[in-house]
């Protein structure tokens, strides 16, 4: 055998035994794969796409996240509670307003005189706890310049996620609720035994003027505050005069079938005061339950109001036709600078004042 015939053979043994190595090694990669895929049955293989957002995609990615970190991170709002029923209620609602203007969670305890007194709920903007006191431990805190007016630099923040605020003290003007003031309203709804006690007295005021259907009557309550209001003091209270009574009285008195049913706590006062234009007055006995006084207020059509805040709560709540007295507070005094120039961050702009 020649030189060259060697030379072809040995050269066509190596391509087989190349060959026969390489198809070794295809399968032994397939078994090891094979294999794999039976050790981690959950991968998850990801494409270039997924793993690495672009446009529009990681435009969404990213909004998620922050909402998510958001719902992680609650911004919380705290209030200080001070007064009495009315003071009480414009807190509430002045908070709610802020919380729900800038996406906060306004915090109130489970025993709030708020939560006894209405069927309040949580929501987006309200948590009702126990746990208050952790919540609230440490705040920003912000403190208003009037207390009885609209004072927008207390509204100049931009809150974090996980932060937590407290506004103070009093908030007395409606601006603060007004962008949101349907959900208010929902949430001051008052409890059953405060709804059946004002339609027991109702039942007892149409009784009294035998009147058989309640839609044959124009209800108008007039609250009178004094008591406190009377007394000496350098502050700056006004009370109504019974100059503002006859004029809200006259101003009722174009309603047909009209009864005037007064709810306070001076009744000897308005009875030697009271209109002699007023032909049907009911004079209610003060409830032990202020709240259920407050219902009837509401129940009513119309309202006279005078001075203080359990009155504006009566006349906002109910929704229809109201009067104020104009000068709740005597120029010159501390409670006169608390108000806004015209009073009328405090006054709600449909109500007529005399």
């Amino acid at each position: 055998m020649s030189v060259h015939c060697r030379t072809r053979k040995l050269q066509g043994f190596l391509v087989l035994v190349a060959f026969l190595a390489a198809l070794f090694l295809l399968f032994r990669h397939h078994r090891r794969n094979s294999n794999d895929v039976n050790e981690f049955p959950s991968r998850i293989i990801v494409s270039v796409d997924n793993a690495r957002p672009s446009g529009e995609n990681k435009r969404k990615l990213q909004a998620d996240t922050e909402v998510q970190s958001k719902e992680e991170k609650p911004i919380y709002l705290c209030g200080y509670n001070v007064g009495r029923i009315g003071n009480r209620l414009f807190q509430f609602a002045s908070l709610y307003g802020i919380a729900s203007l800038k996406g906060m969670k306004y915090v109130i305890h489970t025993d709030d005189v708020i939560n006894q007194m209405f069927l309040t709920y949580n929501d987006s903007h309200l948590l009702i706890t126990d746990n208050v006191a952790t919540i609230c431990n440490r705040t920003i805190y912000r403190r208003e310049r009037l207390c009885c007016g609209f004072d927008n630099r207390i509204l100049n923040f931009s809150p974090k996620p996980g932060e937590t605020y407290r506004i103070i003290t009093y908030l007395q003007s409606w601006k603060y609720f007004e962008n949101n003031k349907n959900q208010v309203k929902k949430q001051l709804t008052f409890k059953p035994n405060s709804i059946a006690s004002a339609k027991n007295v109702t039942v007892d005021i149409l009784k009294r003027f035998n009147v058989t259907s309640r839609d044959d009557a124009v209800l108008v309550a007039i609250h009178i505050r004094r008591g406190d209001m009377t007394m000496k003091n350098t502050y700056g209270h006004e009370v109504a005069t019974p100059e503002y009574l006859y004029k809200a009285v006259d101003h009722f008195n174009n309603f047909l079938n009209v009864i005037y049913v007064v709810c306070s706590t001076d009744l000897t006062w308005i009875k030697a005061n009271m209109p002699r234009t007023a032909r049907r007055v009911y004079f209610n006995t003060p409830n032990a339950f202020p709240e259920n006084d407050l219902a009837l207020i509401v129940s009513c059509d119309h309202v006279i109001t005078t001075v203080g805040t359990f009155g504006w709560w009566g006349a906002w709540l109910s929704g229809g036709h109201v009067t104020y007295f104009k000068w709740p507070a005597r120029d010159g005094t501390e409670l006169r600078k608390g108000f806004s120039d015209d009073f009328m961050d405090f006054f709600y702009p449909r109500w007529v004042g005399y």
